[in-house]
């Protein structure tokens, strides 16, 4: 019986340890619901105050920082493959620009009689360099078309495995806040200034107690009555012993 006491005694020392533990965990220690609690807590102080907050509307929301690799690189790969968009765009202009430059100071040597633009900008006449030609600006075009397109396949699968993970992670913390917001509940519930609803929610656990208790009674007392029976009657018992 001692122990149990001892025990009841201290319950709001646990309570404060696993909302601190909790509190610490998550970044939300300096929190005034948390540290206020927590402090009250260890000095089994105003508590009858902190009944009256509901737990899950004051205790704070920890930010969720699963994934957030996955979601850094998500993010950059996502700017890289935006800017690589418009890059064969800007490339395939830059060296129509070159061969169009090109092409003009052929024409004055040459004449146009001798090539098209096409044909110049395909082969250069020794005017137009190689890296300006049609033909390795359409391959370089080719190449960045691809690593966009396997850019966009990258974050499109990061990016899910992010809101899975992120979605996990978020699961968890809340699981653990709806944890140590009943803990906080259940203990400050007999904490609570006498009202109607603390009084009839007494009432009923002393009620039922109470019935459980007279239940017991009762089968005490069958059991009793049939031991009883079973006993000889006392004139019984006294003639025999009498005999005796």
């Amino acid at each position: 019986m001692a122990r149990a006491r001892k025990s009841a005694n201290t319950d709001h020392l646990v309570l404060a340890d696993s909302l601190e533990e909790w509190g610490r965990s998550h970044g939300v220690s300096n929190d005034p619901y948390v540290s206020g609690l927590t402090n009250d807590l260890r000095e089994n102080n105003d508590l009858p105050i902190w009944a009256t907050m509901d737990p899950m509307e004051y205790l704070p929301q920890p930010a969720v920082k699963s994934s957030d690799a996955i979601h850094e690189w998500t993010r950059r790969l996502t700017v890289i493959r935006n800017v690589l968009v418009f890059a064969p765009v800007a490339l395939t202009w830059l060296a129509v620009g070159n061969a169009t430059s090109g092409f003009s100071k052929y024409v004055k040597i040459h004449g146009t009689s001798v090539v098209n633009f096409l044909d110049f900008w395909q082969n250069g006449y020794d005017t137009l360099s190689s890296e300006w030609r049609i033909g390795n600006v359409a391959t370089l075009d080719f190449s960045i078309i691809a690593i966009v397109i396997a850019l966009t396949l990258t974050v499109s699968v990061m990016g899910r495995r992010s809101n899975e993970l992120h979605a996990q992670a978020e699961h968890k913390v809340e699981s653990e806040r709806v944890r140590i917001a009943i803990q906080i509940a259940k203990f400050l519930f007999t904490k609570r200034t006498m009202t109607t609803v603390t009084v009839n929610a007494s009432l009923a656990n002393s009620v039922t107690k109470l019935a459980n208790a007279a239940n017991n009674v009762a089968t005490t007392a069958k059991s009793l009555e049939k031991s009883t029976k079973k006993m000889p009657a006392r004139t019984d018992a006294w003639d025999y012993l009498n005999a005796r």
